[in-house]
């Protein structure tokens, strides 16, 4: 309740912010609001940060975002997510569909911006000026990065009172800001072990950025540059960066998928590196759980039974075919007793697999929606440990060090009970991919779309349009999403991506 009232407090305190945020795209700056006052204490400081996750969160907690992922690995979908499966937005999305907005990005970062700017004035000891300044910067380098893979080119806003006409900058500028935020945030945090509140108290939560939490953002966005703009040389500085990651023995992987399950994605775990937090209340649950709340029915839902139709699904054939080994351990865990239930009639299952991986439900208890799901108290896990060893595998092998990405790759298979790597299951990539896809299943925010895309894949693993897009299509953007009609209002300087221009988005 107490962090309910600082929100509040600090979403009052720092609205000025926000508008002055939007107004980059839809109006001419009217002047200023300063709030200095408000920047006397730490405990000050703490509450703005505290403000700072929490519009972190909202820009997340809606369906916007999970709309956009245009790389989940579901065979069936309603007619209204296939078009956007399948690349073909006109049909679903209007110009000014809320999917389409970045606004709440911006929103965030204005309120990264404000921490940023304002921070000096609460005369703080170094180490705790550090603390907060290297939080800020961090979430505002995650932020940025989102933008780039799910836009492209974006405008960059570094001062809260930046306000204004503003242009996209090339998506490369955008990473290297990203970077030189990282490479800071880096320097001035501690590692997750050491962080203290304003009260001395250490912090268990997995959403409060760490060093770790810097170089694990770090190396994906060292490896999505070095891969998109093929800039090879800068897979060496990825791999410095998972390492710190992983050799700061600060993190460490849970012992098998159903830990992963019950314990990691509920949150704050030693598996855990950068999460999104999640609590039992009206605003965190508002959506009902997400992409677990679209997928999972039976058995974990109360009113629902092995017959319940399912229009978001993913065939018993897709799953078998992504797990082959009946060993693997994520097959029981991941999925409810996917083998016996493959075997029930298509007229109960619709041949389909019973997605088991959340299991923190929240239920309405009383009135009329009792028994029905609200929502899931797991977290969402952007960055796990298993991830970044796993893409410290992509990174060793696209450097030439094959044992040393067999290794990786083997360490996580190994947990699972799986087979280890050999020649004979083909293209190591390709493999560690794949390996990436079933471990993280349906974890983050496109996790998999990003991968295949980092990967260059989009013509073989992705659906309808992307399997004929030309190499001139990909460079005019056609793997990012448009640009929403309204950031063009009052904006003369604002262009839409070349490819949507001509596939049904205009400026």
């Amino acid at each position: 309740m107490k962090r309910k009232r600082i929100f509040g407090i600090v979403f009052c305190l720092l609205g000025i912010v926000f508008s002055a945020c939007e107004k980059f795209l839809t109006e001419e700056p009217e002047g200023q609001v300063t709030y200095s006052n408000f920047w006397k204490t730490e405990q000050d400081v703490e509450s703005a940060v505290y403000g700072m996750y929490g519009s972190l969160r909202y820009a997340f907690i809606g369906g916007e975002a999970w709309g956009r992922d245009r790389g989940l690995p579901f065979d069936e979908f309603s007619s209204y997510d296939m078009d956007i499966m399948n690349n073909e937005l006109s049909k679903r999305w209007g110009r000014n569909d809320p999917s389409l907005s970045w606004i709440n990005c911006y929103n965030a970062i204005a309120h990264a911006n404000a921490v940023i700017d304002n921070l000096h004035r609460a005369n703080l000891r170094e180490d705790r000026y550090n603390f907060y300044l290297g939080q800020a910067y961090t979430i505002r380098a995650w932020l940025y990065f989102y933008i780039s893979q799910t836009w492209g080119d974006a405008p960059l806003i570094v001062e809260s009172e930046d306000v204004g006409e503003k242009a996209r900058i090339p998506w490369q500028e955008i990473i290297d800001f990203v970077i030189r935020d990282l490479e800071e945030a880096t320097r001035l945090l501690p590692e997750a072990d050491a962080l203290v509140d304003s009260q001395g108290k250490m912090i268990q939560s997995k959403q409060t950025p760490s060093k770790g939490t810097a170089y694990a953002i770090l190396a994906h966005a060292y490896a999505w540059k070095a891969a998109l703009n093929k800039e090879p040389e800068l897979y060496t500085k990825a791999l410095n960066a998972a390492d710190q990651v992983i050799n700061s023995g600060v993190y460490s992987l849970v012992s098998d998928p159903e830990e992963v399950c019950t314990t990691v994605l509920l949150g704050n775990s030693r598996e855990g590196i950068f999460e999104i937090e999640f609590q039992n209340s009206d605003f965190d649950l508002m959506l009902g759980g997400g992409i677990a709340g679209a997928c999972q029915t039976w058995p974990l839902g109360r009113l629902a039974t092995p017959a319940t139709k399912r229009n978001t699904r993913i065939n018993n054939s897709t799953v078998l075919e992504l797990y082959p080994d009946p060993r693997d351990k994520r097959r029981e865990s991941y999925f409810y007793k996917l083998d016996s239930m493959a075997n029930v009639n298509i007229s109960i299952t619709q041949g389909a697999a019973y997605i088991y991986k959340w299991r923190h439900i929240v239920f309405y208890e009383t009135g009329l929606f009792a028994g029905r799901t609200k929502g899931y108290e797991d977290n969402l896990i952007l960055i796990r440990l298993a991830g970044i060893i796993l893409l410290r595998a992509e990174i060793k092998a696209r450097l030439g060090d094959t044992q040393g990405a067999i290794a990786d790759v083997n360490l996580i298979r190994r947990r699972a009970g799986t087979w280890d790597y050999s020649p004979a299951d083909g293209d190591l990539l390709w493999f560690i991919y794949r390996e990436r896809v079933r471990e993280l299943f349906l974890e983050g925010f496109a996790m998999r779309y990003n991968d295949i895309v980092r990967n260059g894949f989009y013509r073989e693993e992705l659906k309808g349009k992307f399997r004929t897009l030309t190499d001139k299509e990909v460079a005019d953007g056609a793997l990012y999403i448009p640009v929403i009609s309204s950031a063009f209002e009052n904006n003369t300087l604002m262009k839409q991506t070349t490819y949507w221009l001509n596939n049904g988005f205009d400026n």
